[in-house]
């Protein structure tokens, strides 16, 4: 199974993290031209609107930032914004000595603290966080990043804004996090891994963790996609936070279904070094769209309806496990169920549909009609069902391969995915 592995990297809803192709072109000028902007005139907009969401967009995924590599001038400039937009919100400092900042090998992490609003709680700590930098330039292609990641930070930003308003019961840390990308990707100067290894405060005050990546986009032109919420199996808490956002499907989906890549399970975004250290965590994704990791990754290409309603969803979960009466705890059996298997057949079934993906209406079209007929012979089995392990691995299998399917071809050839 070698051979996959190059593949395997590829796929949708995991973020994987090699730069576009060198031959990819820039669009012209007046396609990309955005006004850079104050990030603070984004606070005069209506907290978690869609006008707010776009000034955010904007202004990270401007040309003036340069795609806000890690340790580049644009990214200085990123964080000193969010520093100073994070101090107009009267969040207190959450990195290294009192400060906004922890220091990374390449870059910063940018971090400020909410206290928690029940003193008998408010030392017990919950993380949002979504990583603020790109990729940069390579060559004469800038790659500007609206979707990965600024959607996912102006998300954070907007939430970060009502917790100021309202602190639930547990202290909430701010987390935007530098080095997510490549060469720091999967390395000790990433980010997260670097927060993990030196904590600015105490790791056995961090109950949960919530991570956000690729939120604004959809994994197909002309349909608003899920909205997928990955890792519910990892937290021993029953429930939810219980609400319903009409503009927005959000599906659950086990980490599983996207990580258990044929060389070994990866995890691809900042949630990863916080699962290894067994702490409960929620990541939100929409999945790669066709711009991911693209120069065509520009703020005019989100649906910021989408990412409005992606804010709440975010926020009833968090505010969910921040006001939980007990800690929530590390959920040792992780099984695949019923649900999942529903889940994917949804996607599936959508995919497939006329308005859906052309990949799953061509060659592929045999291969994802039996698909769909094993996974909801699977889901019949009931929601909360575990799957036993064969089915389970079947399960992950059908996910890897449409996800394969609905990446670019020139990533993944369809004739290549249907091998999987």
């Amino acid at each position: 199974m070698q051979e996959l592995r190059p593949l395997a990297l590829a796929l949708l809803l995991a973020c994987g993290r090699e730069p576009a192709p060198s031959w990819v072109r820039p669009p012209p000028p007046e396609a990309s031209a955005r006004p850079a902007g104050s990030p603070r005139s984004c606070l005069a907009d209506p907290a978690g609107s869609a006008e707010a969401l776009r000034c955010w967009v904007e202004w990270l995924a401007a040309p003036a930032l340069a795609g806000r590599a890690a340790g580049s001038a644009g990214g200085a400039t990123a964080r000193a914004g969010l520093e100073a937009v994070l101090r107009d919100m009267s969040l207190g400092p959450g990195g290294e000595d009192a400060e906004y900042t922890q220091a990374l090998p390449q870059g910063a992490n940018v971090l400020a603290l909410a206290s928690g609003s029940d003193p008998a709680r408010a030392s017990e700590v919950v993380m949002l966080a979504a990583h603020y930098d790109h990729l940069g330039v390579h060559g004469e292609t800038s790659y500007l990043g609206a979707d990965d990641n600024a959607s996912g930070v102006a998300v954070l930003l907007e939430v970060g804004r009502r917790i100021a308003a309202r602190p639930p019961a547990r202290s909430v840390l701010i987390a935007a996090f530098d080095a997510e990308e490549p060469p720091a990707y999967r390395s000790p100067a990433m980010g997260s891994n670097y927060w993990v290894a030196h904590p600015t405060v105490p790791r056995g005050q961090l109950v949960a963790m919530l991570c956000m990546d690729l939120m604004g986009g959809n994994l197909w032109p002309g349909e608003r996609t899920p909205l997928y919420v990955m890792g519910g199996e990892t937290i021993a808490v029953s429930g939810g936070p219980g609400f319903s956002e009409p503009r927005l499907v959000t599906r659950s989906m086990h980490l599983a279904l996207v990580e258990e890549l044929p060389g070994g399970r990866q995890a691809f975004s900042d949630h990863g070094a916080f699962f290894a250290e067994r702490t409960p965590l929620l990541f939100f994704t929409s999945g790669r769209s066709p711009h991911y990791h693209r120069a065509s990754d520009l703020p005019e290409t989100l649906d910021y309806d989408k990412l409005a309603a992606a804010t709440v969803v975010v926020e009833a979960y968090l505010r969910w496990l921040a006001d939980l009466p007990e800690r929530p705890g590390w959920r040792e059996a992780q099984p695949v169920t019923g649900a999942d298997a529903t889940t994917l057949a949804d996607l599936l079934a959508a995919a497939s549909a006329p308005t859906g993906s052309s990949e799953f209406n061509a060659m592929a079209a045999p291969v994802i009609r039996a698909d769909l007929a094993t996974l909801r012979r699977l889901a019949s089995v009931g929601p909360e069902t575990p799957l036993a392990p064969t089915d389970a691995q079947t399960v992950i299998a059908v996910s890897l391969r449409a996800q394969c399917l609905l990446a670019p071809d020139d990533e993944a050839p369809t004739a290549t995915c249907l091998m999987l």
